[in-house]
C-alpha cells in the first residue's frame, strides 16, 4: 500500500542520504581504489612496451649522451605533470559520479519505502527499529548491486588483454544479474505482503521465488574471461576486496542515514 503522506520527507531523506554516502564513497574510491588502478596501469604500460618494437631500443644512438639525458629529464617532468592532471581529473570525475550514484540509490530506497512502507517503523519510530531496517537495506542493496554479481564477475583492474573485447558481454550479464535479483527481491516482498495463504507456505514460496531469480543468471551462464592479466594476482585480489569494502560502507551509510533523516526526532528520542 503506497504511502499517502510524507512523500517529500522520504525523497528528501533519500536525496540527502545519497548525497552524503555518495561523497564518502567517492573519497574512499579516490583513496583506496584509484591508487590500485594506477598501479595496475603501470603493469599494463610495461606489458605494452615489452611487446613493442624492441629493436628500436637496440639501434638507439648514444653518441650524444648529455642531450639524451636532458631530453629524458624534460620528458619525465612532462609525464609527471600529465599524471598530476590526470589524477585530478579522475578524482573530480570519481567524486561527481559517486555523488550522482548515491543520490540515485537514495531515490531508489525512497521509492521502495513508498511502495512497501515499514508499518512498524512508521507507527513507532525508534533507534532500534532504524538500526534493524538499516541492516536489512544494507544487506539487500549490497547483495543485489555488488555481492551477487561479484560471485560471477569480480571487479577487474585494467590490463587484461581481451578486456575490451568481452566488455559488452560482461556488462550485459551484470545487468541481467542485477535485474533478476531485483525481481527476486520484489517478488519475495510481494508474496509476503499480498499472498493470503498459510505463513509457512507463504515463506516457502517467497524463498523459492528469490532463490530462483538470484540463481537464474548463473544458470544462463557467467561469461568466461581469459586469464591474461598484466597486473599480479595479489594486486587483483586486493582490489576486489577493497572494492567490496567500499561498497559495503556505502550501503551501510546510505541505509543508516536514510532512516535517521526520514524521522530524526523520533529516532533520536526527541519530542
Amino acid at each position: 500500500m503506497p504511502l499517502r503522506s510524507g512523500l517529500s520527507d522520504l525523497l528528501r531523506a533519500g536525496i540527502f542520504s545519497g548525497l552524503v554516502s555518495g561523497l564518502v564513497l567517492g573519497i574512499l574510491v579516490c583513496v583506496w581504489n584509484l591508487p590500485l588502478i594506477l598501479e595496475a596501469e603501470k603493469f599494463e604500460s610495461k606489458s605494452v612496451s615489452e611487446n613493442s618494437n624492441i629493436s628500436h631500443i637496440h639501434t638507439h644512438s648514444h653518441t650524444h649522451g648529455k642531450t639524451h639525458s636532458h631530453t629524458k629529464a624534460e620528458s619525465n617532468f612532462s609525464e609527471e605533470a600529465e599524471n598530476d592532471k590526470l589524477w585530478q581529473k579522475r578524482n573530480f570525475g570519481t567524486l561527481v559520479g559517486s555523488i550522482l550514484l548515491g543520490i540515485s540509490f537514495g531515490v531508489l530506497v525512497s521509492l521502495w519505502v513508498i511502495f512497501f512502507p515499514p508499518s512498524r517503523f512508521i507507527e513507532g519510530p525508534s533507534l532500534y527499529k532504524a538500526i534493524t531496517l538499516s541492516i536489512l537495506f544494507t544487506t539487500g542493496g549490497f547483495l543485489i548491486f555488488f555481492g551477487i554479481p561479484f560471485l560471477g564477475l569480480p571487479p577487474e583492474l585494467p590490463g587484461r588483454v581481451s578486456g575490451s573485447y568481452d566488455y559488452p558481454e560482461r556488462q550485459a550479464w551484470w545487468y541481467i544479474c542485477v535485474g533478476s535479483s531485483l525481481v527476486g527481491v520484489l517478488g519475495f516482498r510481494v508474496v509476503l505482503s499480498y499472498l493470503k495463504i498459510h505463513n509457512l507456505l507463504k515463506w516457502s514460496f517467497a524463498l523459492i521465488t528469490v532463490i530462483f531469480f538470484v540463481a537464474l543468471p548463473f544458470y544462463l551462464g557467467v561469461p568466461k574471461i581469459s586469464e591474461d592479466f598484466a597486473a599480479p594476482k595479489e594486486l587483483r585480489i586486493k582490489f576486489e576486496y577493497v572494492t567490496l569494502l567500499t561498497n559495503l560502507i556505502f550501503w551501510f551509510l546510505l541505509s543508516s542515514l536514510f532512516f535517521l533523516f526520514w524521522k530524526p526526532r523520533q529516532v533520536l528520542g526527541f519530542k
